[in-house]
């Protein structure tokens, strides 16, 4: 009896270790093929890999079982590598090629890494169960829900709608209450004027959509100015046009904006035209390059761009930047007005669901790469980017220097194994002329030798380097910068 149970459960220990999931050494070939897939010569050598827990993902479309395994590695540099190189996988990138967040990955110079140089990693490989056991395959997770606010107004209309049912409901012998409520309503009136004067007062960054890239960038810029002992505070925008806007008007001393859109605040084209006009408008540096993408499915008909003729193309409102770009990209490639049916979705959110359903043949889009809508996709092997003609490169980057030769390095999109030539503008850092050269120098010091922008959580933050500080620039420097990156350069 006691022979009989002890089988039972040595048996028990052993089905529930084969559960568990593939092995340490399943996991540590995974992440070895990922990175000789992705680098023609070696960049990254395992020195060594832990495998840590496992856990159960939903089934595959096909109803395979899937299972995440998390890793801690130790990775060494096997030559020179800069990942904050525009040309380069960025930290973004190899984040999501093995299984990790941009935190996840320490180690990074911003100037370059060198041979010998340790990455430490925190990963994971997800992997598939098929008839031959576990599989290594592509899974980038859904981003994490976020609260979505209410579709009956503000919270500040809401709160004032509120005190003034309540002041209005009140009996007609309620004096005291009414009493009560004015003065509290006098008290927050005060304390309002105190709290918008201090914001008038501070060094405003202004930045993009809440939880946005600009949004993050804006925030730890701001942050580091504090802590140099400027009164600074990001603000959260629409983003470049609303940026430019905030600039002229004085309610922003800094902000970013996208550079062909910066380009036209300074020329007085397009939504700038007259009073708008801002010649006074200065670069205070290039910050990351946002690439222009256009995505098909993978099983469709869309070879390449030539192929769009005659067939649908979500390119972005109408007013965008995007759709602009993508009219001058479709003349390039001899696509003229009207061969291409453009349509628009109200956000790229729902531009990559029309895809999906296949009720447009493409999207484009500016954005920074990775765009994580686009790496999901590519990971279940239903999307690919489309690359852009050499010639219509040399046309494009020769006729308008707001766009700017950009390459996506193999592995930037799951299952990529090429590199994909495109274009892209630039996000820039932006200012007036009259900002004094001192604020001017605090923001390139707080930019470029204080901020650690991926651990504020920016997947573009890695790629803010000063030896990229000037590409892309679409207006004039700000003397200050033009001073700043002199004495960087200079020998000593």
């Amino acid at each position: 009896m006691i022979r009989r149970l002890f089988l039972f459960v040595l048996a028990a220990v052993l089905l529930s270790g084969c559960s568990r999931g593939p092995d340490q050494s399943q996991v540590q070939a995974a992440v070895e093929n990922r990175l000789q897939a992705v680098f023609a010569k070696p960049v990254l050598d395992v020195e060594s890999l832990r495998r840590l827990g496992s856990g159960p993902l939903a089934d595959a479309p096909d109803g395979a079982a899937r299972r995440i395994v998390y890793f801690n590695g130790r990775f060494r540099l096997a030559r020179d590598y800069a990942f904050s190189d525009w040309q380069s996988l960025n930290p973004a990138a190899l984040a999501t090629l093995l299984g990790a967040t941009e935190r996840g990955v320490e180690g990074i110079a911003r100037d370059g890494n060198h041979t010998g140089d340790i990455l430490q990693i925190r990963g994971s490989v997800t992997f598939r169960e098929g008839p031959g056991g576990w599989q290594a395959v592509d899974f980038v997770p859904p981003p994490q829900a976020t609260a979505s606010q209410a579709a009956t107004g503000s919270p500040a209309r809401a709160t004032i709608e509120r005190i003034q049912n309540l002041f209005n409901n009140l009996p007609a012998n309620s004096q005291r209450a009414r009493a009560i409520i004015t003065e509290e309503l006098a008290a927050a009136d005060r304390q309002i004027a105190r709290r918008l004067d201090r914001l008038r007062s501070a060094f405003v960054v202004a930045g993009g959509p809440e939880a946005g890239e600009y949004d993050l960038v804006a925030r730890t810029i701001a942050a580091r100015l504090t802590a140099q002992g400027f009164s600074a505070s990001s603000s959260s925008t629409q983003g470049s046009i609303e940026n430019l806007q905030l600039l002229q008007r004085g309610a922003a001393n800094i902000a970013l904006a996208q550079g062909d859109i910066a380009r036209q605040a300074y020329l007085g084209q397009g939504a700038f035209g007259g009073t708008a006009h801002n010649p006074g408008l200065r670069a205070i540096a290039s910050l990351y390059p946002e690439a222009f993408h256009i995505a098909v499915l993978a099983d469709g008909p869309v070879q390449s761009i030539a192929d769009l003729r005659g067939r649908r193309l979500d390119a972005g409102l109408a007013a965008s930047g995007t759709r602009a770009s993508t009219l001058k990209i479709m003349a390039a490639h001899g696509l003229a007005t009207g061969s291409v049916e453009l349509v628009s979705s109200a956000s790229f959110d729902e531009a990559v669901q029309a895809l999906v359903d296949k009720r447009v043949d493409a999207i484009a889009s500016v954005i920074h790469a990775p765009a994580r809508q686009l790496q999901r996709l590519a990971a279940d092997h239903r999307v690919r980017i489309l690359p852009l003609s050499p010639p219509a490169i040399t046309q494009l980057t020769r006729e308008d220097p707001a766009f700017v030769r950009l390459v996506l390095a193999p592995g930037t999109y799951p299952g990529q194994g090429a590199p994909i030539a495109t274009v892209g503008v630039t996000a820039l850092l932006v200012t007036g002329n009259e900002t004094p050269a001192d604020e001017v120098r605090g923001v390139l010091q707080a930019v470029f030798e204080q901020a650690d922008f991926v651990a504020a959580g920016s997947p573009a933050g890695g790629q803010i380097t000063r030896a990229t500080a000037r590409e892309g620039v679409t207006i004039p420097l700000h003397e200050a910068s033009e001073r700043y990156f002199q004495e960087a350069t200079a020998p000593r």
